[in-house]
């Protein structure tokens, strides 16, 4: 067969195809618009929490407390300093605030205060107003660095002055600020893991109130190398055994933990939409392939092999998968943006915006395999068609040979899925385990609405009331009253389906037999 006879058939068959067309490719598109939309997200949160993690973290070592540091346990730090253990230091003061004293968590914002000469001792922040800020100057006379989004929320801008509510985080006291804004920071280095905060000087946090003394709840470090940031993290816990010391190192392998769960919840959710799709691919083939039976026997007639249609088919499939694959990884990218905007407003973080290509290009590989898995069973299907059943109109030639041969395309279909969820995952037992996992739960589930079907189509539809069918209504009340606790949805729709068994007694003679017949055909 020449190439061009596949390429035209091929196409010629999903011109005609119409809407079932549009269908297998829009399944096709929904599995992997899901799948790259949530692996891009996955990939933005990695790069959030990992990268550039000194700068994260606050320095090479950061050290918080529950009960706060005082001016006192500085010396410790200074003598680290002074021996050339560390090489810098600064403590910072953290607690809510608000413009109002009576605010909820919504309109509450992080303040913290530093010391302007020495915050940050990592890589200095950059400023969207004035370009050119720094802390060391703007910090000063009650003026106030902040960052975009607490400017957005509360509709300020430079030059704006407001009156601040803050508490401290250890809940040692609280103090009103008149502060004006004159800098705002962008969320990057230090900045990058923080959302909606307020920077203040130390000497302007303490002139609201002298009384208070000031009790520092993180103290932020830097060394020359390991070997030093090692040792003065040793120092530090012995020193203070209650405060938590995190080094850099140790931040990244928690934060690669958590992003890694992440990105493989994720990713498992976009395989169960995919394998979703995939079961829209297999019966929307199916139904293309058999209303084509007749043209089928034909080009076996005229000596087209089994081989021969496998490739007819195969390409078929393909080209579906291709052109959802195209769809579905374009749609992908818009998904993505939304779906970190959503996470970013859960989650008090900055996740930058970017593009992964080699996640886009696998996504429309992915769905170009997806269908090809999912087209087999029909495909296989279809190739196995003779002609002299189609003439004599018979179902099949082996109706036990057909069961076995679907069961085994069924579990080569499974293998295969497979095969691909672990190469997304990169873990052979979780991948085995979400896709079996998933086959199993969705067996449950058809087996349960199954079951659901069957009771729905044995239900009576009677001429008249009588007492086992008043009974038979009171049971179905009384149950639905006490699903609706524990499941208020199914109770109601329990309690719906109950009721409806008096009105279906009132209705005219024509209606009955109408109800009744659908009834029954729901169970075939």
């Amino acid at each position: 067969m020449k190439a061009s006879i596949y390429f035209n058939y091929t196409s010629r068959s999903l011109l005609r195809g119409g809407q079932r067309t549009i269908l297998a490719i829009f399944c096709v598109a929904v599995g992997v618009m899901a799948i790259v939309s949530l692996q891009l997200v996955g990939q933005m949160i990695n790069s959030a929490f990992t990268s550039n993690i000194r700068d994260a973290n606050g320095g090479d070592i950061a050290v918080t407390s529950q009960t706060p540091f005082k001016s006192s346990d500085l010396s410790f730090f200074a003598n680290l300093k002074s021996n050339g253990t560390i090489t810098s230091y600064t403590p910072t003061i953290s607690g809510n605030a608000s413009t109002g004293l009576a605010a909820s968590v919504t309109q509450s914002f992080t303040l913290e205060a530093v010391d302007p000469t020495t915050f940050p001792v990592v890589t200095p922040p950059s400023f969207k107003t004035p370009a050119d800020g720094s802390i060391s100057s703007l910090l000063k006379n009650d003026q106030v660095v902040v960052d975009q989004n607490l400017v957005d929320q509360y509709n300020k801008k430079v030059g704006d002055t407001l009156t601040v509510h803050a508490s401290t985080s250890s809940g040692t006291g609280g103090v009103t600020l008149q502060v004006k804004i004159v800098g705002i920071v962008k969320n990057t280095g230090v900045f990058a893991q923080s959302n909606d905060f307020m920077l203040i000087s130390h000497d302007d946090y303490q002139a609201a109130d002298p009384k208070l003394p000031l009790l520092y709840d993180s103290i932020y470090v830097t060394t020359v190398d390991k070997a030093h940031t090692d040792q003065a993290a040793k120092a530090i816990a012995d020193h203070f055994p209650i405060a938590n010391t995190v080094t850099a190192d140790q931040a990244l392998k928690n934060n690669q933990a958590q992003v890694d769960f992440i990105k493989k919840f994720l990713e498992i959710a976009g395989l169960l939409a995919l394998l979703i799709g995939g079961v829209g691919i297999v019966n929307t083939m199916q139904v293309l392939l058999s209303r084509r039976r007749i043209e089928i026997a034909m080009l076996k007639t005229t000596g087209y092999r089994r081989f021969d249609l496998y490739l007819l088919f195969g390409l078929e499939a393909g080209l579906l998968g291709l052109v959802g694959g195209l769809v579905g990884a374009a749609a992908a990218i818009g998904v993505s943006y939304l779906v970190r905007n959503i996470v970013q407003q859960v989650f008090p973080i900055i996740i930058p915006f970017f593009l992964d290509p080699v996640i886009i290009c696998g996504g429309v590989l992915i769905g170009l395999v997806t269908a090809l898995i999912f087209g087999l069973l029909p495909i296989v299907q279809a190739a196995n068609i003779r002609p002299l059943n189609v003439i004599r109109e018979l179902p099949g030639a082996n109706r036990v040979g057909s069961i076995f041969l679907t069961i085994g395309l069924l579990l080569l279909l499974s293998v295969l899925f497979c095969v691909m969820a672990v190469v997304i995952l990169n873990d052979v037992v979780l991948g085995i385990s979400a896709v079996y996992g998933a086959f199993i739960f969705l067996a449950i589930l058809s087996l349960f609405f199954g079951l659901i079907v069957l009771v729905i189509s044995l239900l009576p539809v009677p001429e008249r009331f009588s007492i086992k069918y008043l009974a038979l209504i009171i049971v179905g009340v009384a149950v639905s009253a006490l699903l609706f606790y524990a499941l208020p949805t199914f109770g109601g729709l329990l309690l719906v389906v109950s009721l409806m068994g008096i009105v279906i007694v009132l209705l005219p003679r024509s209606w009955k037999s109408n109800t009744k017949m659908a009834l029954r055909n729901i169970g075939r």
